[in-house]
């Protein structure tokens, strides 16, 4: 039964519910939570059968359907639209027109919370994840930084890792890291320091934003100096020294026997 693109675009609108075909699909988690002033990335994906091509995407906030030119009155609210597309936004589209849905949020502010759907039109009509995702705003005063060590005094040569955590989980959310109030190129929620010496001691905070407005107490790391640990370096510099001095040596003696070779033969 040939059907027009009229009828198609409605049931595809009305499909995401009762969602039996798998070919045609939205996954994204249920909740997600972000600090506010954060920034945080939100997972997502589609699928389609591969006779459909995708050629417009957008996210809408707290809207059944997303998009439905066809019988609905007025336009639908989004964030984000491929056609349309605002250089201000703070909602940015790291997906693509093939399975990637991701989307980014920058410098979350409270009235940000909302039922986000994901919907894309392709040459058979537009699809819409109907579930959607819902995100939670939280004010993040509680960051704090805590560590895999059970107090702040490491030996030389250890390691420990700090986490940062609030609120919210953080696998998704950017984490500015400072070591004495300098930045650190190290990002995300969790910082690894391994075979540690005194340059590492010192004051670590975690921050969510670069304002640093919504920064964590200092978590201090001070460095035990260990008289092993020293050993263990001189050793293995010795035997560095070493390696490097019988090469020298072999190579002198080389060009010593190519001398001595060449002396005789010019003797002969």
């Amino acid at each position: 039964m040939k059907m027009n693109p009229r009828t198609l675009s409605v049931l595809l609108l009305l499909a995401g519910p009762l969602g039996a075909d798998p070919d045609w699909h939205v996954e994204y988690p249920e909740s997600f939570c972000v600090v506010e002033g954060s920034t945080a990335t939100i997972p997502c994906s589609f699928t389609h059968p591969k006779v459909a091509l995708v050629g417009h995407v957008a996210w809408c906030p707290n809207h059944m359907f997303c998009h439905c030119p066809m019988f609905c009155y007025g336009t639908t609210p989004d964030v984000y639209n491929s056609s349309n597309v605002r250089a201000d936004s703070r909602f940015l589209y790291l997906g693509d027109l093939v399975g990637n849905c991701t989307l980014k949020i920058i410098k979350t502010e409270k009235q940000d919370a909302a039922r986000y759907h994901f919907s894309f039109e392709t040459n058979f009509g537009w699809w819409t994840g109907r579930k959607g995702v819902r995100v939670n705003v939280t004010d993040g005063e509680d960051v704090k930084v805590r560590s895999s060590v059970t107090d702040n005094v490491v030996k030389e040569g250890g390691q420990v890792t700090l986490t940062c955590t609030s609120a919210c989980s953080f696998h998704q959310l950017d984490v500015l890291w400072y070591r004495n109030g300098h930045a650190l190129s190290e990002t995300g929620p969790a910082l690894h320091l391994s075979n540690l010496t005194n340059y590492n001691a010192g004051d670590y905070t975690c921050s969510l934003d670069s304002s640093g407005q919504k920064t964590s107490a200092p978590w201090s790391l001070l460095v035990l100096e260990d008289e092993g640990f020293h050993r263990s370096v001189h050793l293995k510099v010795a035997v560095v020294k070493g390696v490097v001095l019988a090469v020298l040596l072999l190579l002198l003696a080389g060009v010593v026997f190519a001398k001595w070779c060449t002396n005789k033969t010019k003797r002969i």
